[in-house]
């Protein structure tokens, strides 16, 4: 018989940090992953880790879904299927009467809800109806997109994360310029424009609702707002959500009014003291192996509530902050000249979590040390190329 727990999704940090938030807990899972498992540099690392014993590959989340329907009866029954990515949250959610006989997974109580409550426009309207600051908004489907008076610099987000693209995402400093961002746009044309705050960190916060309605918020994951590198290679992970959130019971009660059970993440933008609400993840975050080390494990703890026997000590957590950092990129920090190399040595080493290493399978980060050299390579041939262009 396989085991109870499924992660379903493609094999990155994701997915691996799930790996090893529950193989910290002596619990087997079994991985249902998108893609051909084998490319390291494609963001497939988790087949390095020791614990992938159990697997099936699959060309996408549809072929995965399919491939679930058929094979349940492999599975006992109350197995439990955790999503990495927002596509496939979203199958399991519309294919919800057909899965929730025989597997656990998160959801909001019927079909179809879950990918309702992913759009950027509804989630906005939700959380200001609870008290929760948001940002100014207006929505490239709406009649009046127009003739409105936008102020810029703006920013825009796919509408739909399950059909857009972070790639999509965009600050626009003119009409010229917006325009142009949304007709270039791969993925969608439909898009939330939202007034722009120079905020001084994303603030992620880290949760779970249980089939009973209690929440649990229990760390933050506070990133860099502004970085020459693009994507934040490391952040501060806390305990302090209290302090870092005063609008914690506002949170509650929005988490609440949207029926949804299982993990999920809210992010805010902190701008001179106020936090301003951005979205909310239904789903496993990213970020959730990254307090561990404080004795936070959000698989796990949902793992225990599915089935029955979470305890009032399995959500005591020591508090701590510390950083997190990413062991393979983080040195462009260092290549952008925003830190020294002896700074980067001594944080990286002191770091309390990392994007891919844990102690007790540690092989999936060594294996993308060979990307951290191709990236200083490259950097070192544009580099060159440019000192060269200037001096010709």
């Amino acid at each position: 018989m396989n085991p109870d727990f499924i992660i379903y999704g493609s094999g990155n940090y994701n997915s691996l940090g799930v790996l090893h938030c529950m193989a910290s807990k002596e619990i087997k899972a079994f991985l249902l992953l998108i893609g051909s498992g084998r490319n390291p540099f494609k963001g497939e690392v988790i087949r390095f880790s020791k614990f992938a014993r159990c697997l099936h590959l699959v060309k996408d989340e549809e072929e995965g879904l399919r491939w679930l329907l058929s094979h349940r009866r492999n599975f006992p029954k109350g197995t439990i299927v955790y999503p990495t990515s927002d596509t496939a949250e979203s199958l399991l959610d519309l294919h919800y009467d057909e899965l929730i006989d025989h597997f656990i997974f998160p959801n909001a109580g019927k079909a179809g809800k879950v990918t309702q409550l992913m759009e950027k426009d509804r989630q906005t309207l939700d959380a200001a109806q609870t008290g929760i600051r948001t940002l100014w908004s207006i929505y490239t489907t709406s009649p009046e997109f127009e003739s409105a008076q936008i102020t810029y610099p703006c920013m825009i987000k796919p509408i739909k994360s399950i059909t857009g693209s972070k790639g999509d995402m965009r600050v626009c400093h003119t009409p010229e310029e917006l325009n142009r961002a949304i007709q270039s746009a791969q993925s969608t044309k439909d898009f939330i424009v939202q007034q722009y705050i120079c905020n001084e960190s994303d603030l992620l916060f880290l949760g779970i609702r249980f089939a009973d309605g209690t929440i649990t918020i229990p760390a933050v994951i506070k990133k860099p707002g502004v970085s020459s590198t693009g994507e934040y290679t490391h952040a501060i992970v806390s305990t302090a959500v209290k302090e870092c959130l005063p609008e914690l019971e506002n949170v509650k009660n929005y988490v609440n009014t949207l029926e949804f059970t299982g993990p999920f993440s809210i992010e805010f933008g902190l701008e001179k003291g106020k936090n301003y609400f951005f979205e909310i993840n239904l789903r496993n975050d990213g970020t959730s192996h990254y307090p561990l080390a404080a004795g936070i494990n959000i698989p796990y703890i949902w793992y225990l509530s599915c089935k029955g026997t979470l305890k009032a000590e399995d959500l005591s957590c020591r508090d701590s902050e510390y950083e997190m950092i990413d062991e393979i990129f983080d040195i462009r920090r260092v290549l952008s000249h925003e830190q020294t190399l002896s700074q980067w040595y001594r944080r990286l080493f002191s770091a309390g979590a990392y994007r891919y290493y844990v102690s007790f399978d540690p092989l999936p980060a060594f294996m993308l040390f060979p990307m951290f050299l191709s990236h200083i390579f490259q950097k070192i041939i544009r580099t060159a190329t440019g000192f060269i262009k200037k001096t010709s």
